[in-house]
């Protein structure tokens, strides 16, 4: 089951690919044609709403994102550090293009070029971002789910070594189990029960409320609701133990 983030995300990713082709046929059909090409005005007017409606949402989800990590207060991850980095070059090149277009028409010719390189690196990002998320987390989480629902033990007190396992395989890409401190994309969760408070939430550490956080998360974390309550009493327990 996808979560709000990660619906919100793939929401702007599409819209954006979609506008993104749509800036693509038009620039080629004006550009890139000789002959036989359509009314020049309608797809240089559809072009430029097109273009407007495509910065607006990428400014939308830039300043989400940075919202979103400055919430978690988590370090840049080296793929993250390359998300922003593609960012950056997009909205430069989006600025130098309208600088070109609009002011500096001696540097026209180059603002095709600008406008190639804005939907590949715009098609880069997606790709790395949303789609490696939706890809790897989804599918990952299903298999490994699947995977521990066979040598799940259930017990009232839950098994240490399969909560470790199911861990590993769903929380440690997020959470180190050696530190406190946020140097991943969430707190760190060494010695989380002899704390008095989660560590993002607030709330008191107590099984419900660690159970509340796995199905029904605060803030950014992504819902594991598809766990069942035998494999979060071992995921608790081993938590416990660290």
């Amino acid at each position: 089951m996808l979560n709000f983030d990660m619906l919100l995300k793939l929401s702007i990713s599409l819209i954006l690919i979609i506008l993104s082709f749509i800036a693509t046929y038009t620039m080629f059909e004006i550009f890139g044609k000789t002959e036989g090409r359509k009314n020049m005005d309608i797809l240089k007017k559809i072009h430029r709403i097109n273009g407007r409606l495509f910065f607006m949402i990428f400014l939308f989800g830039a300043i989400a994102c940075i919202y979103m990590l400055s919430q978690s207060k988590a370090e840049l991850t080296p793929r993250a550090t390359l998300h922003a980095f593609s960012a950056v070059a997009i909205f430069l090149l989006f600025s130098l293009k309208i600088l070109f277009i609009k002011y500096y028409r001696q540097f026209y010719s180059y603002a095709k070029l600008m406008g190639v390189l804005i939907v590949l690196l715009t098609f880069n990002l997606l790709a790395f971002s949303t789609g490696y998320s939706l890809v790897t987390g989804q599918s990952d989480r299903a298999i490994s789910t699947k995977e521990a629902n066979v040598e799940t033990i259930a017990s009232k007190d839950g098994n240490v070594e399969n909560g470790k396992r199911l861990f590993s395989q769903l929380c440690s890409s997020c959470h180190y189990t050696d530190r406190r401190d946020f140097r991943r994309a969430a707190p760190g969760l060494k010695g989380l029960f002899k704390e008095k408070t989660l560590p993002v939430s607030k709330r008191p550490v107590t099984d419900e409320n660690v159970t509340l956080q796995i199905k029904n998360p605060y803030r950014y974390m992504p819902s594991f609701n598809d766990l069942t309550d035998a494999q979060i009493r071992d995921i608790i327990s081993y938590l416990k133990t660290l």
